[in-house]
Order: C-alpha cells, then structure tokens, then sequence
C-alpha cells in the first residue's frame, strides 16, 4: 500500500486511479462504406443482369420501309453472400469485481462498441483490399474487393502529371458513344493525394484544376475536387485504397486511384445494413459471450467501362500506425 499510495498526509491518502474515458482515435470504417448503395441481396448468390448492346435502327427508303427484327441479349451476374464476425467474453468474476470497484458499465460498454468496429473495420479494409478472386466462384472467405473487380485501368508514372492521367480517363469515359457515363467521385490513396496537391502547388497554372474548387462528400466534409469532363469530382482520400510496392524500383510505391460511379457501386446484404449483435445464455464456464456478424458483398457493375483504377507512381512515404 505504501509503494502504490502517490501522496500521503494528515487526512489524505491518495492511490492510484485511472479516467474512465480511454484514449482512443482508432479507426473504425472507409469514407467508401457511407456512400454505398445498400441493396437487399436476391439469395446466396445475389444475381442481377446487364445490358451491353442495344442493337437494331438503320436507314430505310420511306416509300417502302421494312425493318430486321433483333434482339438484346442480357447478361446475368452474380455474387457470392459473405460473412464477417466478432466475439467477447466478460468472465463472472471479472465483471463481478468490476461491478463492485463501479467501472464495468463503462468498460462493458465500450468492449461491444469496439468489437462490433472491429466488424466494421475489417468491412472497410476488404471493401478495397479484400483478396477473392471472383464474386461468382468465390476461393476465399473474403470480398473481392473493389479494386480488383474494376478492368478499366490507367497508370500515372513517376513523371508524369496526375491531373493530367486522371482529366485524360475520366474523358475518355465520358466520350464513350456506347455508355452514359457520369463517374460521381474519385477515392484516392491519402499520400497520393499529397503529391497531386504538391503537384498542384508548383504549377503556374492550378486555378481550374483543384487549388480553388471544392465538393462536400458527406456532411460537415468538403473535399478539392477536380474539374474534369464529368464536371467537378470531389477527392476523397481513402487511407483503405490498394497501394502496392513497386515491382521496378522498391523505393516507389504505386498509390491507388478509383474513378467510381458511385450509383454503380451496391452493397448486397442479408438481413439488415448494418451488424448483429447476440448475447449467448451462460454456461459452465459461467462467461458473458457476445457476438456480432455481419453479412453481405461488395459489387462494382459495369466494372469495365462504369469505374476505373489506376496506380500513381511516386516515392514511398511511410504511413503512421
């Protein structure tokens, strides 16, 4: 008692306490998971279909018009259901001392909100980074993530403009003559961003481009946007983007870039949007067990012509945490 006491006098016997609020600026989702699309999935296997073609018109003499009667095929697609669980165990002695020292409510309290963030958390990185190889004959228990879903891909090398890669896709979506396409926002590795606003910075000419112009993504957050083709599309830094070590020169890393629409990018769940929480009855081990699972995919549609991903070649600087 004397070596834990940090102060004693007449009337005064101070030992040690803690606050009961813990520090905690942990993260807990992607920016991408509040502006999903969430959809009810169809079944196991959520299924939808696209259209790729619309086939037919053509010119006729309009003293004898006689038209081919055609067809438009319809593709169907679909996606594997997956699931995402957490757990925690208060044992009875534990909880009981806590309940007589006062501090287990807030304890408790806390322990289910971050088991049910982390859920939440590994729902956020996999939205990006999860490793399937396909969404129909899934491999792994993962997502595929968004990322890897998207074929449409462009790559801005270490000396050239990422404005001008990023202006020079989002044209060339826009000009298609067979899709009406309208990307909504560009999500954007956060140190990628750094070196595009830098880029920024040092050119003469930056007014139209991001410097002054501005796009609110949820409420109460504004980002720079970029005026493209598509009109002005915010960038949203996305700390979950795919980045990978450059294979040519290790010192690099290639930050990740998507060009979305963001209408086309759907959360298919089970259920409910967000995630379960059950409490099990107690049993020998006379343990409180809480679990919280969550279940649905990611799909981007239209993955090659609707999304694009591209790699920004710069050098590597070193993430906190």
């Amino acid at each position: 008692m004397e070596a834990a006491a940090q102060f004693q006098a007449p009337g005064a016997l101070i030992t040690d306490d803690f606050q009961r609020e813990i520090t905690d600026a942990l993260r807990r989702n992607s920016v991408l998971d509040g502006r999903l699309e969430y959809t009810p999935a169809t079944g196991d296997f959520s299924t939808y279909y696209e259209q790729n073609e619309i086939n037919g018109g053509e010119f006729v003499n309009p003293r004898s018009p006689s038209a081919t009667p055609v067809t438009n095929a319809r593709s169907p697609h679909s996606l594997k259901v997956k699931a995402i669980t957490n757990q925690v165990n208060f044992g009875h002695y534990d909880v009981t001392l806590g309940q007589q020292q006062g501090n287990f409510e807030d304890l408790q309290a806390k322990d289910l909100d971050d088991m049910l963030n982390a859920v939440g958390l590994t729902h956020g990185k996999a939205l990006w980074r999860g490793s399937d190889t396909s969404l129909s004959s899934p491999t792994t228990l993962e997502y595929r993530g968004i990322a890897k879903q998207i074929t449409n891909i462009f790559r801005v090398g270490m000396t050239s403009s990422i404005v001008a890669g990023i202006r020079a896709k989002v044209a060339a979506m826009i000009a298609s003559e067979k899709y009406l396409l309208r990307p909504s926002a560009i999500y954007i590795d956060p140190i990628a961003l750094y070196y595009l606003e830098e880029e920024e910075r040092e050119a003469s000419n930056n007014s139209t481009q991001v410097s002054s112009l501005s796009k609110t993504v949820v409420a109460g957050i504004e980002c720079n946007a970029i005026l493209t083709a598509a009109g002005k599309l915010p960038l949203i830094p996305e700390p979950f983007m795919l980045s990978e070590e450059n294979e040519d020169r290790p010192d690099n890393t290639d930050y990740g870039i998507a060009i979305v629409t963001e209408r086309m990018i759907e959360y298919h769940y089970v259920g409910k949007k967000g995630i379960y929480l059950f409490e099990l009855g107690t049993v020998s081990d006379l343990q409180q067990k809480y679990i919280g699972i969550k279940y649905g995919a990611p799909v981007a549609k239209g993955p090659g012509y609707a999304h694009a991903f591209g790699k920004i070649e710069r050098p590597t600087l070193s993430k906190i945490g």
